[in-house]
């Protein structure tokens, strides 16, 4: 029992650190490109995480094809897009956009894992996607480019997708190393940021609080989260972890409301509501489901 409540406390806790990281995101982006960002966040996380390692002299064992996996889908993808639709969209519409993680996490859960989807929850999961479409929409009219909407949308499902990988394999490896496990992934992630910062020809020459703001986000949206996820994810059902994802638009829009990120429009807080009355459809079908 104290386990399990571990692991929950460990889920929020990740989930609440990549809601804070969000903003700072936003923030970054302004002023830098997608592969300085890439490089920054990432590259500071991964050494917070291989500084701890140092400092604790762990060994790190780990299956490198599944460190490749997790590393390519998140940070990977998931940042890669994430960070092209902060370009171009607010910390708000991409955060409403991204709950939609919540709703392909539940559905790949439904499909991968070889659980039935009752027709309570497809419906919800289809109002889910009415919601976000919305907020996507209305972001496109207020933009005037599809480019950021279609990127979150597309970083909420790579970040589905690494929920389901870390979820199967914890199944598979109940006694895996988390810590061995995210280093791995991290420098998988690292690797491929270096790639495209290469490739895009970009320097290091960036402000210092666009430089700040980027790093804050490697450590709250890449060392803290990925730790304690990966950790809770050996315990936590993929379902519940689904639901858990609602803390991340609730403390990213908060913070990014106080950094004056913006606000939602009337239209986007339509949206949101029907992302989440869906999220709670699914949410109040768990004590029937769970076990």
């Amino acid at each position: 029992m104290r386990r399990n409540a571990m692991a929950y406390a460990l889920l929020a806790l990740s989930m609440m650190s990549w809601g804070m990281a969000n903003p700072l995101s936003d923030i970054a982006m302004e002023s830098l490109s997608v592969g300085q960002m890439l490089l920054i966040e990432v590259g500071v996380g991964f050494a917070i995480v291989s500084a701890a390692a140092v400092l604790r002299r762990r060994s790190l064992t780990f299956s490198w094809k599944w460190a490749v996996l997790l590393g390519l889908l998140e940070p990977g993808l998931t940042y890669i897009f994430g960070n092209i639709g902060y370009a171009t969209g607010t910390v708000t519409v991409g955060l409403i956009i991204m709950s939609s993680e919540t709703l392909i996490l539940a559905l790949l859960a439904r499909l991968l894992l070889k659980e039935m989807i009752a027709s309570v929850e497809a419906i919800a999961i289809a109002v889910g996607f009415m919601g976000a479409l919305l907020v996507g929409w209305t972001g496109l009219a207020l933009s005037g480019s599809a480019v950021g909407s279609i990127a979150f949308l597309l970083a909420a499902a790579a970040a589905a997708g690494y929920a389901i990988a870390i979820r199967i394999y914890s199944t598979r490896k109940p006694q895996f190393d988390a810590f061995a496990l995210t280093w791995g992934q991290m420098l998988v992630s690292l690797t491929v940021a270096a790639l495209i910062f290469v490739a895009s020809g970009a320097d290091l020459a960036v402000e210092p609080s666009a430089a700040w703001a980027a790093a804050g986000a490697g450590v709250f949206g890449v060392a803290i989260p990925f730790l304690l996820f990966s950790k809770a994810a050996s315990v936590v059902p993929a379902r519940h972890a689904a639901i858990a994802l609602n803390i991340i638009p609730v403390v990213g829009i908060s913070v990014g409301a106080l950094l004056g990120r913006g606000v939602p429009t009337a239209l986007q807080y339509a949206g949101g509501a029907l992302v989440i009355a869906s999220l709670m459809a699914l949410a109040l079908r768990e004590p029937s489901t769970a076990g």
